[in-house]
């Protein structure tokens, strides 16, 4: 296994430049293709990356399960390259920002947002809960090497999930949510809602032929290809992005699964109290 030491190459300002904008294969000078483990000159982990680190049959088994979590979406804000407020039916503009359309969902969890006042089970986790429910393992077995190799991290997170309600979290695992990306390769972003002393875990679901879409941390121009069985831990509040899908077939497929706990889940009430709380405020009243 190689263990590399990376000097961030650009000033802050400069990678704050970067924000929602799309990647090419001029922003990394190493591509990382055998496991590696990546510090910064601080001594802070960047990533771990571990190749074939999955069994095909528990990969498979959450691509089974979640894929129908995924559909069109406007919500994915910068990530998706492009960011603006949503206009309202009749013309008037709100105060939600909203970005580009992409192929993109989200099982398990969510605690409340600007557009929803209450902690509940993703869309998909609601509808098609025996699919939730399969792919569990799947989710456990990442939590299991995210322990085992980021165990500092871990141990913060896991925390923070024991004391969260029951009903929020994806089984005894560390994670609330997974976000399934379909053929979407990000602009650069920092992941916002997640649990700060959190890494991010990612692993992907490929069919069919292509190359490119390598995790980019553009700072310190590496990059990261990964295939199926792979599974990368990484500083996901650092700016990140994809690289360009290139050379793919007609019916190519890329299925990105983004583990985390999101940020303040901790807060959520049972399940019962938060319908309660919802209905008083759409009816006009305070709790209490």
């Amino acid at each position: 296994m190689d263990k590399i030491i990376l000097k961030a190459q650009m000033k802050p300002y400069e990678g704050d430049n970067l924000k929602g904008k799309f990647l090419d294969d001029n922003c990394f000078d190493n591509l990382i293709t055998t496991d590696c483990d990546a510090y910064d000159v601080n001594g802070n982990i960047l990533f771990k990356f571990r190749k074939n680190c999955i069994p095909m049959e528990v990969l498979k088994l959450g691509y089974e399960s979640f894929k129908d979590s995924i559909a069109m979406t406007d919500g994915r804000g910068i990530a998706s390259g492009s960011s603006h407020k949503r206009i309202r039916k009749d013309g008037t503009v709100s105060n939600i920002t909203v970005g580009n359309k992409v192929e993109s969902g989200n099982v398990g969890y969510m605690d409340k947002s600007a557009m929803v006042h209450y902690c509940r089970k993703t869309a998909f986790a609601r509808d098609y809960f025996d699919k939730f429910s399969a792919g569990i393992p799947f989710v456990q077995f990442v939590d299991s090497k995210y322990k085992e190799l980021c165990p500092l991290h871990y141990d913060k997170q896991i925390k923070i999930a024991i004391g969260t309600n029951k009903n929020y979290r994806i089984g005894d695992t560390s994670f609330t949510t997974v976000t399934v990306n379909r053929n979407f390769a990000t602009a650069v972003h920092k992941d916002a809602g997640d649990l700060p002393e959190g890494f991010g875990n990612l692993c992907v679901y490929r069919e069919g032929n292509f190359d490119g879409s390598y995790f980019c941390l553009p700072e310190y121009r590496v990059a990261i290809d990964l295939h199926n069985g792979d599974l990368l831990f990484a500083d996901v509040h650092k700016w990140h992005g994809n690289t360009p899908f290139k050379n793919c077939d007609d019916n190519f497929l890329r299925i990105a699964f983004v583990m985390y706990y999101r940020e303040y889940m901790y807060k959520c009430k049972q399940p019962v109290e938060e319908l309660f709380d919802m209905k008083m405020k759409e009816t006009g009243y305070l709790t209490l």
